[in-house]
């Protein structure tokens, strides 16, 4: 049977249709003839898709090199060349050294910065190599009020004179306050125990002990709201508190580095004028004795604590290593040529355990040591103002 094939023409669907053994097969038709060409919009759609699929993996391709590349910068921070951070503790030495050898020449004592240990690298004619950016900064920390042992009455008066909150909340925060460092779980008449930060979510229990850090008042009830905001940060309370107690100092406050704040909120009650007190300067622009109107109880003119804090750079690396040391020297001869770090002694052991480093008889005691972590000046002191030195 032979094969019909019917070629048949549509002008309003400029198709062409054959009819093959009764079957219709239609292919696009254009200006009176057969065309096999695909559809345009098909072609375009495929094209939009390939670039699509470019641009998403041109995207991909920038995340994944920025996020390489701030993570390279992260690790660096972290992974310094140990050049760096051996120069950074030898600039450590250096300043602790040169603190040491000042307050020789001074009897053994450290009143001010203006003693002369303040710029260890100018003093001791250090240049750092080539390629190396070196910053030292000396704070007396023993400028602040120790908030570990105040006692309730001083701290009611502070925080209702300087911080001017009202009566009934000043004995919540020191009660509460109390219940937290104190050993025990009896709670006091404002304060609050293990029990009542157990309903916390998260629930956690009172420390029963000194506090670590300011910032540690922030679980404690009354406190994190008042020198705390919603979320938890520090507000312009807690700033002003921070100027004013610390939880490292253990004595009393040093009067020639006392700031202005300090001095007014200890003032009340008292018969002397914070504005007067350096009045009484005569030779040297600090005191060596105190005043006979101030108490000894509150103030002292030597320094208890140093901050020392150092920056090195090499290039973009940079490496911050912070000592929080405790002067532990003498003015004798004797006991200063002990005491002298790199005194070689067959009976000076050189680990260190605590026995051993009193062995030593290292002129500072270390407290903390940090690294990346920076402490800058957080004030001026009132001392300045009022004889009018620069530092």
């Amino acid at each position: 049977m032979k094969q019909k094939c019917v070629l048949l023409r549509s002008q309003s669907l400029h198709t062409a249709q054959f009819f093959f053994n009764s079957k219709v097969y239609q292919y696009p038709y254009k200006k009176g003839r057969i065309s096999a060409s695909m559809n345009p919009k098909s072609s375009g759609s495929v094209l939009v898709a390939i670039l699509a699929i470019i641009a998403l993996l041109a995207y991909l391709v920038t995340r994944f090199v920025d996020e390489a590349v701030d993570d390279l910068k992260y690790r660096t921070l972290f992974n310094q060349s140990p050049e760096i951070r051996a120069y950074a503790y030898s600039m450590l030495e250096l300043s602790l050294a040169t603190i040491h050898e000042v307050a020789l020449i001074d009897g053994g004592k450290l009143y001010a910065p203006e003693q002369g240990w303040v710029d260890p690298l100018n003093y001791a004619q250090e240049r750092p190599p080539n390629g190396y950016s070196v910053t030292i900064d000396i704070t007396d920390e023993s400028t602040h009020l120790p908030i570990n042992l105040i006692d309730e009455s001083t701290l009611n008066r502070i925080l209702e004179d300087t911080f001017d909150i009202d009566f009934g909340t000043t004995r919540e925060l020191s009660s509460t306050l109390a219940d937290w460092i104190d050993s025990n779980e009896n709670q006091r008449l404002n304060g609050a125990e293990s029990e009542d930060y157990l309903d916390e979510d998260p629930p956690y229990r009172a420390a029963n002990g000194p506090l670590q850090s300011l910032n540690e008042l922030r679980l404690i009830k009354v406190w994190q709201d008042e020198f705390f905001d919603e979320h938890g940060f520090p507000n312009q309370n807690f700033e002003q508190l921070d100027e004013i107690f610390s939880v490292s100092i253990k004595g009393p406050v040093n009067i020639n580095s006392a700031s202005s704040d300090l001095l007014l909120a200890l003032c009340e009650n008292q018969t002397w004028d914070p504005d007067r007190i350096f009045d009484q300067l005569l030779d040297k622009p600090w005191f060596e004795e105190l005043p006979d109107f101030l108490s000894s109880d509150l103030f002292t003119t030597e320094i208890s604590l140093l901050r020392v804090t150092i920056q090195v750079t090499r290039g973009s690396v940079p490496m911050t290593l912070s000592a929080l040391v405790e002067p532990n020297f003498s003015s004798s001869s004797e006991s200063s040529n002990r005491s002298l770090p790199g005194v070689s002694s067959k009976r000076i052991s050189k680990t260190g355990t605590i026995q051993e480093q009193d062995a030593i008889q290292y002129p500072f005691k270390i407290i903390q040591l940090s690294e990346y972590e920076y402490y800058g000046a957080k004030q001026k002191s009132a001392r300045h103002s009022a004889v009018d030195i620069q530092q």
